[in-house]
């Protein structure tokens, strides 16, 4: 089978497409054929020389969450999972033709559901999704603030939150273009090139800040991001894609009385935290997906031979959206 790896750390170039043998499932494993599959900044991070709390082992196949097709269970397996499509955590690597996935992750996919679109909202949903209700425990009737709103996280966190009941969802994003994906999500643009945007974001909410914020960029725009926050309100912090440094006086925290919370899904996962809330987010998903009230933000796809301009793009952040590889397209 073909798939796209690294043998050292570097540039997206680093990335090889390679044959290798396809793997045999275990006992309690299956053989998928990976259909869609995210690229993501942990990606480009463990790829590169930036930060990640887990390392990956060399040689390294990205990827873990995707859409797949079962071809094969391991011994004792229910053979009537072969030809379903299921969302599965490919622990084996999903940058590649086929990979191996533990059965008890898997989730099957809605009947009628385009797989790039599961895909675009299933891989990031769990992360939006527990960012708003288990971390940000958002009220009805507060004002959100989402920097980055055009980004595969942040796309589903401006929806979750409006319909989740939010009296109003500010978004940001650094063109036009993306401010014009912002509106059509029913969410207010926010220009965050501009020095100075969070005075932007405070006259817009009727001259106060707003009561939660959801920040991942990091640097500058996360101190910009606690200026937009009211006196007692909350930012969650889900990640850092620009792998910078960004220091907090806690007594800035003291004198607004705001929070600041850290979320980490993966972390979640591993520690058993948020059990009855990942729960009950997927009996929503599936709520919302038979309603329609999920866009999926897909941003261009690109096959496997393609995977190191998969990681340009998404460096350049040249594509809103989510950045899909297709490893069979």
């Amino acid at each position: 089978m073909r798939v796209a790896r690294y043998h050292k750390k570097g540039p997206p170039e680093v990335l090889q497409v390679e044959d290798i043998a396809t793997p045999e499932p275990a006992e309690g494993e299956a053989l998928v054929r990976v259909e869609a599959t995210g690229v993501t900044y942990a990606d480009v991070l463990r790829r590169g020389e930036g930060y990640y709390p887990v390392q990956p082992k060399l040689p390294h196949i990205p990827g873990n969450l995707a859409v797949a097709m079962v071809e094969a269970v391991g011994p004792g397996g229910d053979a009537g999972l072969v030809g379903q499509r299921v969302l599965a955590n490919v622990f084996t690597g999903a940058y590649a033709e086929q990979g191996l996935a533990k059965i008890a992750t898997f989730r099957k996919i809605p009947d009628g559901v385009d797989p790039i679109d599961a895909l675009a909202i299933f891989s990031e949903a769990e992360t939006a999704g527990l960012a708003v209700r288990a971390a940000g425990k958002l009220q009805p009737g507060e004002t959100v603030f989402v920097p980055a709103a055009t980004g595969g996280v942040g796309f589903l966190v401006v929806q979750f939150a409006r319909l989740w009941g939010a009296k109003r969802v500010f978004g940001a994003a650094s063109t036009p273009e993306k401010r014009a994906v912002v509106e059509s999500l029913g969410a207010i643009p926010i220009d965050y090139t501009i020095d100075g945007w969070s005075k932007e974001v405070i006259e817009k909410n009727e001259g106060r800040g707003v009561d939660l914020a959801f920040e991942v960029t990091g640097g500058p725009v996360f101190y910009e991001t606690f200026n937009a926050v009211r006196p007692g309100g909350r930012v969650v912090n889900y990640g850092n894609v620009t792998d910078t440094d960004s220091p907090i006086n806690p007594r800035q925290l003291l004198r607004k009385n705001q929070a600041l919370i850290g979320f980490y899904r993966g972390a979640g996962a591993a520690d058993n935290l948020f059990v009855e809330e990942r729960a009950q987010l997927y009996k929503d998903l599936d709520v919302m997906l038979a309603k329609g009230e999920l866009k999926a933000a897909i941003g261009k796809t690109f096959t496997l031979d393609q995977a190191a301009d998969a990681h340009r793009a998404l460096e350049g952040r040249a594509s809103p959206g989510k950045v899909i590889l297709l490893p069979n397209g």
